[in-house]
């Protein structure tokens, strides 16, 4: 699954981080509100993040504080912002419950497509994300703001450079995410994909400067040579990918237009703003008002996005600590704000601080499981 590619990128990514001076040892600077994400609330970690927020005094913003803060550059003395991504089903169990407990405040992106939508892993039943009804309770707890996180939260093709196929122990490890939308005869299909699913270079859809729409006749055809010969037991074929390989080449030789082609520019356009459009109108059907902030999934957006970003309505976006050289021009058309995984939050000054060192050798030990699968 081209390891070293995705390897590469995440070097990348990592000399693009600007690190603020806390994670270093130092004291926060004058002003500075770090903003932390998190995707799942896993009980024994966030409540010990909780415990150690108000031990050592720290507030925990609502994103109205946070922006009034920012604007007036009048921060309150050790406050910190917490942002939840992806509405996932154990902010609802977990997340609120501890929130209420510690009387403490966060902010969940909502991806309204899939909001209702589970995913479901071939022989699962459980579903992964809130429902609207928990959003809007979670929304009237008085200890939420409930935002925008896009619509699909999709990837996309960006070129028919073939990273590697879909295969049981893919699908056991990646995220629903880390699959890139998909061309089935025309229609567009998000999730895990059939076992055998060519996986092509992709990038996330907002971030996107164009996409690369695959040919589905070469996808079937790899699916099927699956199906033909075992299922998942395919795999254990010591030639598997040399196999779907084989077929992968011939299928795009023989069938039009080969691997895929280009979207046109406009049609794409169209596809970009249609993540706010859907975002937009699912806010508006079931919270009854419409999203002002933005979390962009992985990373920041396309100038384009951004742009579309302020004519929604955005007041402001936020990324990730990437790409800070963008983000601090001057001419972007709305405020970006940066942000920190969850897991640095307890190098914030304070009783019981912990050490780089520490955080290190945790983040070097997840490394490998880390990697994005296409982007």
């Amino acid at each position: 699954m081209d390891s070293i590619g995705r390897l590469s990128r995440t070097v990348g990514r990592i000399a693009r981080t600007r690190y603020p001076g806390f994670l270093f040892g130092l004291s926060l600077g004058r002003g500075e509100i770090p903003i932390f994400t998190y995707h799942e609330a896993r009980a024994d970690e966030f409540a010990q993040d909780l415990e150690y927020l108000q031990r050592n005094g720290y507030r925990t913003l609502s994103l109205a504080e946070f922006c009034r803060q920012t604007s007036t550059r009048n921060a309150a003395a050790k406050s910190v912002l917490l942002t939840f991504d992806d509405a996932r089903k154990s902010f609802w169990d977990i997340g609120v419950p501890l929130l209420r407990k510690f009387d403490a405040r966060a902010t969940l992106f909502v991806p309204t497509y899939w909001m209702g939508h589970p995913p479901m892993r071939q022989g699962s039943t459980s579903d992964m994300f809130m429902s609207w009804e928990q959003a809007r309770a979670a929304a009237q707890s008085g200890l939420v703001d409930v935002q925008s996180h896009a619509h699909r939260h999709a990837l996309v093709n960006t070129s028919g450079k073939l990273i590697g196929f879909a295969t049981p122990d893919a699908l056991a490890r990646y995220d629903v995410y880390d699959w890139p939308l998909r061309n089935v005869d025309g229609s567009e299909e998000l999730g895990y994909p059939v076992l055998g699913t060519p996986i092509y270079s992709a990038a996330p859809l907002l971030s996107a400067e164009h996409r690369f729409v695959e040919n589905s006749e070469v996808a079937r055809a790899c699916q099927q040579h699956v199906r033909d010969h075992g299922g998942a037991d395919f795999f254990r074929q010591g030639d598997w990918q040399g196999q779907l390989r084989r077929i992968h080449d011939h299928a795009s030789k023989t069938r039009a237009p080969g691997t895929g082609e280009r979207m046109r520019d406009e049609d794409f356009r169209m596809l970009v703003a249609s993540e706010f459009e859907q975002s937009r109108a699912h806010f508006q059907a079931q919270l009854g008002f419409a999203p002002e902030y933005l979390a962009y999934p992985w990373m920041l957006g396309s100038d384009y996005s951004l742009q579309l970003a302020r004519d929604f309505g955005m007041r402001a976006v936020f990324g990730v600590a990437l790409d800070y050289r963008k983000a601090n021009r001057l001419s972007l058309p709305v405020p970006v704000f940066g942000r920190l995984k969850a897991d640095w939050l307890r190098l914030l000054p304070g009783n019981g601080r912990s050490s780089l060192r520490q955080m290190l050798t945790r983040k070097i030990s997840g490394f490998a499981h880390d990697q994005n699968l296409a982007h």
